[in-house]
């Protein structure tokens, strides 16, 4: 039964559309994918119910059911922009010009206070 879950999952994340905008590490597609292969490693507690909700909830959000049961007429979002200038906004380059950048888990702190980096 996990195979044919799996199966349906991967055929999911590879329809799943790629954020142009986004690098790799923040889009969702990438993420999807990682987390499939995470999640059906042997060994990981497996339940089929869940597994099943979370499939069909992942191919409601791909094919859009709700926005075509519930369509709407909004042109900008919340902050009066338009879609082109929200993705614009969301992208690497402007992020960069932000000064946002990744953040660092706290673990990643810790570990780089405990462990010295090795000097090559």
């Amino acid at each position: 039964m996990s195979k044919h879950l799996y199966k349906q999952y991967v055929r999911i994340a590879a329809k799943w559309p790629r954020d142009a905008n986004k690098a790799p590490e923040r889009d969702f597609a990438n993420f999807l994918t990682k987390e499939i292969e995470r999640q059906f490693q042997p060994g990981q507690p497996f339940s089929t119910a869940v597994c099943e909700k979370r499939l069909a909830a992942l191919d409601q959000l791909l094919n859009n059911e709700v926005m075509k049961k519930h369509p709407n007429s909004y042109t900008s979002g919340v902050f009066g922009m338009r879609l082109a200038d929200l993705q614009a906004a969301s992208s690497e380059e402007n992020r960069k010009q932000m000064g946002l950048k990744p953040k660092e888990s706290i673990f990643k702190k810790i570990y780089r206070a405990v462990v010295p980096e090795k000097k090559t």
